[in-house]
C-alpha cells in the first residue's frame, strides 16, 4: 500500500471527529513545509558550489559581491525568525534554536568557507574576527562605531563583537544592518536597522572586522 492511499485512509477513518482531523491535516503540512524547507536550503548550498566553480579566475570585486548578496539576502531569507537559546547549534534554518556566535560560523560553513564551526562560535568574537576579517577596528561609542560605517565601501560585510554578542554588519547600497541571533525576548535571527537594535547600541565596546576586503579568504572561498 503506497504512503498516500495510507495517508487518505487515516484521514477518512477520522472523517468523524473535526478536530482530529484538522490536527492530523496540519500536522502532515507542517512536516511536509519542514521538508521542503531542508530541501530548499540544501539545493541553495548546492548552487553556491556551483557558483563559485563559475567565478573561478573572475575579479575579487565580482567575488566579493556575489559574497555580499549570498549573506545579505539568501542567509537573512532562509535563516529569518529562527529562534535563539544560548546553547543552540542547529544547523537546519527554523528547525531547533541556534546562539549568536553559531549562527555566524554555521552561515558561513554553508556558504562554503573552510572553518571551525564550533570552536569559533565558542571563542571569543574578538578571536573569530581576527581569523577571518581585516581591516579591524574598535570603538567605546556607538557615534563613533557608525561614523566609522558610514564611511565603508557599499555591498560590505563585516563581523561585529560586542559586550556579549555577536552578528554581521551589512552596509548595501543605502542601509546599515545588523544581522544576528536577537537575544533579546528569544527573537532569534533578525536583520534590523542599527539605529533601531536595542542589542547593538546598547553596549559599550565594538570591535568590527570586514569579511568582504579579505581578499586572500575570499580567493581561497572561491577556490574550494
Amino acid at each position: 500500500m503506497t504512503k498516500s492511499i495510507l495517508l487518505l485512509l487515516i484521514i477518512k477513518f477520522y472523517s468523524c471527529k473535526d478536530n482530529t482531523t484538522a490536527h492530523l491535516v496540519n500536522n502532515v503540512t507542517a512536516i511536509g513545509s519542514k521538508d521542503s524547507q531542508l530541501l530548499d536550503y540544501n539545493a541553495f548550498k548546492d548552487s553556491v558550489v556551483v557558483k563559485k566553480k563559475l567565478l573561478t579566475d573572475h575579479p575579487t570585486k565580482e567575488i566579493s559581491d556575489y559574497f555580499f548578496n549570498l549573506i545579505n539576502t539568501d542567509i537573512y531569507n532562509h535563516w529569518k525568525g529562527t529562534e535563539w537559546a544560548f546553547y543552540g547549534m542547529t544547523r537546519r534554518p527554523n528547525e531547533g534554536t541556534i546562539a549568536c556566535g553559531y549562527f555566524v560560523t554555521t552561515t558561513l560553513c554553508d556558504v562554503g568557507l573552510k572553518i571551525d564551526r564550533v570552536r569559533l562560535a565558542q571563542c571569543t568574537s574578538g578571536e573569530m574576527i581576527k581569523e577571518l576579517c581585516v581591516d579591524i577596528h574598535t570603538f567605546k561609542d556607538f557615534k563613533k562605531f557608525k561614523s566609522f560605517l558610514t564611511n565603508q565601501p557599499i555591498k560590505s560585510v563585516f563581523i561585529v563583537g560586542l559586550d556579549y554578542h555577536t552578528g554581521y554588519i551589512i552596509k548595501d547600497t543605502s542601509k546599515l544592518y545588523f544581522l544576528h541571533s536577537n537575544y533579546i525576548r528569544n527573537q532569534g535571527v533578525v536583520k534590523e536597522e542599527i539605529d533601531s537594535s536595542a542589542a547593538l547600541i546598547n553596549n559599550k565596546f565594538f570591535m568590527i572586522g570586514s569579511l568582504t576586503a579579505n581578499e586572500a579568504l575570499l580567493q581561497k572561498w572561491i577556490s574550494y
